[in-house]
C-alpha cells in the first residue's frame, strides 16, 4: 500500500480527520506492514494486514477482542482504534526493548505471570485448537496448489496421539497468544513491566501450547522448562513436563505448516520452502526422542 493510501487510511480514524499525521515504517513484520503515525505528540503503531492473512489462523475479530483484553489487563499497548472493514489495528507504541535468549531466561518470572493473566482472564469468543490448525494449515495450502510435505502425514499421526493422550485427562480451554516469539515481548529498560505484543494469532486453546510455544520459541533448556514449569504451577510432575515437551512438537508442527502456507499466498522474499523444513524437522526431531512414547502415557494423567 502506498504513503498516501496510509495517510488516507489513518484518516479515517475518529479524531484524527483534521490532524497533522508523521508516518515511518515500523520494520520487523511478517504477515503485515507496520506503520508509526505520530499525531498530537503521541506516537501509534498502525497495522495494514497483508492479502490472505486469514488463511494463516488469523481472524481480525478475535485479534481485536484479544488486544482489548490484554490492554485492559494493563499487559498490552492500549488499542486507541480499529478499522474493522481493514482489519486495521491502531494501538500505542510502548516502550520498551527484545531480548536474546540468554538474558530472557532472568525475565522469565515476569513473562510467566504476564500469561498467568492473560489465561486466567476468562473465555474469548475465538479459538486456536491447535490440532485443528495443521490440519487446516494443509487443507488450505493443497487448494493454493502447494502440497504438504511427506513429513506431514507422519506429523498428523503422533498429533492425534498427543491429542489423544490430551483428552484422556482435559483441561479447561483459556486464552493464549499463540505467538510467543522473543520478539512478541517487550521488555522496559527500566523496572519490571512487560508488554505482551501481536496478537493476530489470540484464542482459545490448551495452556500448555503457549508453554510449549514460548519454551521453544525462546531456545529454553532442560533447566529452562524446569523453571518455567514451576513459576506458572509451583512444582514440575511427570503429566505438566510430558505436555510441555509435546506442546512443543505441535509448535513447532504448526508453525511448519503455517510455512507451507506461506508457500502458496506469500508475496515476500523470503524462504519458506526452508523454514518449513527447518522447523517441521525439528518436530520430527522431538516425535522421535525416546521419551515420546512415556511422554504420551504420562500426559494422559491430569496435570492440575
Amino acid at each position: 500500500m502506498a504513503k498516501v493510501d496510509i495517510h488516507a487510511l489513518v484518516r479515517r480514524v475518529p479524531g484524527w480527520e483534521q490532524q497533522h499525521i508523521d508516518l515511518a515504517p515500523l520494520h520487523g513484520g511478517i504477515t503485515n506492514t507496520n506503520f508509526v503515525a505520530t499525531v498530537d505528540g503521541q506516537r501509534a503503531v498502525v497495522r495494514v494486514p497483508g492479502e490472505r492473512t486469514e488463511l494463516l489462523g488469523i481472524d481480525r475479530a478475535n485479534e481485536a477482542e484479544a488486544a482489548i483484553r490484554a490492554a485492559q489487563l494493563g499487559i498490552g499497548p492500549a488499542v486507541l482504534g480499529k478499522l474493522p472493514d481493514i482489519g486495521t489495528l491502531i494501538t500505542a507504541l510502548v516502550p520498551g526493548r527484545h531480548l536474546e535468549p540468554t538474558p530472557f531466561t532472568g525475565r522469565l518470572p515476569e513473562v510467566v505471570e504476564l500469561l498467568r493473566t492473560f489465561h486466567d482472564s476468562g473465555p474469548l469468543q475465538g479459538g486456536f485448537p491447535i490440532h485443528r490448525v495443521v490440519e487446516w494449515h494443509a487443507r488450505d495450502a493443497s487448494s493454493y496448489g502447494v502440497v504438504p510435505p511427506t513429513s506431514y502425514g507422519r506429523l498428523h499421526q503422533q498429533s492425534r496421539r498427543i491429542e489423544a493422550a490430551f483428552a484422556a485427562a482435559p483441561l479447561p480451554t483459556v486464552p493464549c497468544h499463540n505467538d510467543l516469539l522473543p520478539g512478541n515481548l517487550l521488555f522496559e529498560h527500566d523496572g519490571d513491566r512487560v508488554w505482551l505484543l501481536d496478537f493476530e494469532y489470540a484464542g482459545m486453546n490448551d495452556r500448555f501450547f503457549d508453554l510449549g510455544n514460548l519454551s521453544v520459541n525462546c531456545g529454553l533448556d532442560t533447566a529452562g522448562d524446569q523453571q518455567l514449569l514451576r513459576l506458572y504451577f509451583g512444582e514440575v510432575t511427570p503429566s505438566r513436563w510430558a505436555r510441555l515437551q509435546l506442546m512443543k512438537m505441535m509448535s513447532e508442527f504448526r508453525e511448519g505448516m503455517w510455512a507451507v502456507v506461506q508457500q502458496a499466498i506469500s508475496t515476500l522474499d523470503t524462504d519458506f520452502v526452508s523454514y518449513a523444513d527447518e522447523r517441521l524437522g525439528n518436530c520430527e526431531r522431538l516425535a522421535a526422542r525416546p521419551q515420546f512414547e512415556q511422554w504420551l502415557v504420562d500426559a494422559a494423567a491430569p496435570a492440575l
